[in-house]
């Protein structure tokens, strides 16, 4: 197992560029979603129509853009506008949204009262969880550049060698599984270094551990089910980026997104990342013994594809020697 490891590092130094890249593009994320939740104190982007131009609302929570013609249903459905608001004088605002009743109802008490206090939701998004959420997906995409001397040895046939001599298979997967938990310890000590900066970081560093060593154990398994299951590891590498990116968008890593669609929420429910980020703000509101389903779901996920992979390639390699 320590000469896979060493092996492993070996092999990773020759492509050190791409792995200066790789942790500064990740570090750099981090910094982005302290930046972000900074700027999260606006709760809505709308766009006001009126022909009144005595109208002037100004809340902290609101981002306005006055006009004079209504912008298309479709401003909504691309989230560049949260609520198109229409005045219709003496006071009244014909409010529409997808964003449902509560967000309808918060943004009529602001526009009754600019100046109204919003208390915070449970829903509300940490710096914690922004940061989880950037590194899920950044973090989640370099597990599978982490992951290519198991694919490098299964495309060069190396695995029929390694099944035959004395070092156990599981040991052999066991190497590759640490190797990838190294590659999120620059993103841990970066944040152990804000933390003793006096930065608001969100979660303790114990928190963190376990959070990144969750992501690790999702990010490996996917990464070894898709090298397990596709041919080239090129191939792999390139699908699973993309199901990573697109999932982890939808799930919320960047933008919390709400319930307009009944069928596209219970969907995006299905998906490991969007039960994450629910652990992550379990967490973050001090809940998360009292909801473990999320918790559950990830490591039995996680624990499926394993099971898939393993058998497959127990199947594949080990049987035949």
């Amino acid at each position: 197992m320590n000469n896979v490891l060493r092996n492993n590092f070996s092999r990773i130094f020759r492509r050190l560029p791409s792995v200066i890249i790789m942790l500064a593009i990740t570090l750099l994320s981090i910094f982005l979603a302290v930046y972000m939740t900074g700027a999260e104190q606006i709760r809505g982007h709308i766009a006001l129509v009126t022909d009144n131009s005595a109208v002037e609302i100004n809340s902290n929570y609101l981002s306005i853009e006055v006009m004079e013609q209504k912008p298309p249903m479709s401003k909504l459905v691309s989230q560049k506008y949260d609520a198109i608001v229409t005045d219709q004088g003496n006071g009244q605002f014909d409010i529409e949204t997808l964003r449902g009743s509560d967000f309808k109802e918060m943004l009529q008490l602001l526009l009754q009262n600019p100046q109204a206090k919003i208390p915070a939701q449970r829903s509300d998004r940490s710096v914690g969880v922004n940061i989880i959420g950037f590194l899920m997906v950044f973090l989640g995409t370099s597990v599978f550049f982490y992951f290519f001397p198991f694919a490098d040895d299964k495309e060069q046939n190396q695995l029929l060698r390694i099944a035959a001599s004395p070092l156990s298979f599981r040991r052999y997967l066991a190497a590759h599984f640490l190797f990838c938990l190294f590659s999120f310890v620059p993103s841990f000590g970066m944040l152990a270094i804000m933390k003793a900066a006096g930065w608001d970081i969100g979660f303790s560093l114990p928190q963190y551990a376990g959070l990144l060593l969750l992501l690790a154990m999702l990010g490996s398994t996917f990464a070894l089910f898709l090298n397990t299951f596709i041919k080239k590891p090129d191939n792999a590498n390139m699908f699973g980026n993309s199901i990573l990116i697109v999932t982890s968008t939808l799930a919320g890593a960047f933008y919390s997104f709400s319930k307009s669609n009944a069928f596209l929420d219970n969907l995006i429910h299905i998906l490991p990342q969007k039960q994450f980020l629910e652990f992550a703000i379990n967490l973050q509101n001090g809940e998360e013994w009292q909801h473990l389903f999320p918790l559950i779901y990830i490591i039995l996920f996680s624990a499926v594809m394993f099971g898939l992979a393993y058998r497959k390639l127990k199947h594949d390699y080990v049987e035949r020697v």
